[in-house]
């Protein structure tokens, strides 16, 4: 009896360590961000990650690159592409040109805040399906909060008073920024509180979220909420096409129903709140434009929108269809507006009845 339960027990440890021995090994992925550390943009990341993880049953592991220490910021994309890293976390400002199409979000259309703009993005990613991304697997886009002047050296009551200002910037943001009479400064998010602190610029037209993300408010005196314009950076997160193909079915099937697009949409309007509530926090002038004024910057960025269509014009998209990529933004912020009433959910920016108080 005791010989017949030794060999059935040693049956069963040969079974498990065969049965270890034999597993597949996990499938490790590189994950890349530029954002530091602290910031809540850093840390919806490794949210994701440790869903995911937990979603595949330890199928696959992440090594977690943050803050630009595998790949900075303008060399996401390609690193992706490459190989380098297998997903990245990025704006397309900074590779400005690439994604003609996709920087149609980034045009003053009246974006009210990052929660609109976030399910916008993904509604004409959804519907347009633009070929400049076919190199790689879209996890999913999303956008910052919208766009406020903040200066260091005076206020800025009126569009008058940004004439002689140099204003950080990039892309189509650089593009109002000029518009509006400021001279744009195309520097690297990361690089720019000390250009501010050293008085390189004199400004930052960027969202309320840096303040905190970025230490903004410790250079910074003076936000300008601009935010009729209505314009926002567009992100994407996105996973090199090889290795997106070569992930069994039930790992994709996780990234799939993964809820990327609301939780995206939640962080970008969450931290937004947060930086303005930090920013009257450390005592910052935020200064309402008045209607009439709010006019006049909405008119003078429309040429912004107008070069726009010129410019994919002359690359050989047909007018019609530009513009119509445009009214479907528009269309799409005004449902996704009316949604937000309905849902009653607060953001720093956008309508009264849905502004944060």
């Amino acid at each position: 009896m005791k010989q017949k339960t030794f060999f059935l027990l040693c049956c069963l440890l040969f079974l498990v360590f065969s049965s270890n021995a034999f597993a597949s090994p996990a499938i490790e992925l590189k994950w890349t961000n530029y954002f530091p550390v602290p910031s809540r943009q850093s840390k919806i990341c490794e949210e994701f990650i440790k869903d995911i993880e937990a979603k595949t049953q330890g199928k696959v592991k992440f090594s977690y690159f943050t803050a630009g220490t595998l790949l900075t910021a303008p060399k996401i994309y390609d690193g992706v592409v490459q190989g380098i890293a297998d997903i990245g976390f990025s704006n397309i400002s900074y590779t400005y040109g690439r994604f003609k199409m996709t920087e149609a979000l980034d045009l003053p259309l009246g974006f009210p805040n990052a929660w609109v703009s976030n399910h916008v993005a993904n509604d004409f990613f959804k519907k347009f399906k633009p070929k400049e991304w076919d190199k790689v697997h879209m996890i999913s886009m999303h956008t910052s909060p919208v766009n406020v002047m903040m200066t260091a050296t005076k206020p800025i009551n009126k569009m008058e008073d940004l004439k002689g200002l140099n204003i950080r910037g990039q892309g189509y943001i650089a593009e109002v920024a000029s518009a509006l009479g400021a001279t744009p400064r195309a520097i690297a998010t990361p690089e720019t509180y000390d250009a501010v602190l050293k008085k390189v610029i004199d400004g930052i037209y960027i969202p309320m979220e840096t303040l905190r993300a970025f230490r903004f408010a410790e250079v910074v005196k003076y936000i300008t909420e601009c935010w009729p314009i209505g314009q926002v950076y567009t992100f994407y997160l996105i996973m090199n096409k090889d290795t997106w193909n070569k992930l069994p079915a039930d790992v994709k099937k996780v990234f799939n129903e993964y809820p990327f697009e609301d939780k995206l949409a939640n962080t970008w309007n969450e931290i937004d709140i947060d930086g303005k509530k930090f920013g009257m926090e450390k005592n910052l002038t935020f200064i309402q434009l008045p209607p009439d004024e709010a006019n006049k910057w909405i008119k003078a960025s429309e040429v912004v929108i107008e070069k726009y269509v010129k410019s994919m014009v002359s690359e050989g998209y047909a007018e019609k269809d530009v513009r119509g990529w445009i009214s479907y933004i528009k269309e799409r912020i005004d449902y996704w507006t009316k949604k937000q009433r309905e849902l009653k959910i607060k953001s720093s920016t956008g309508p009264d009845d849905i502004r944060l108080k």
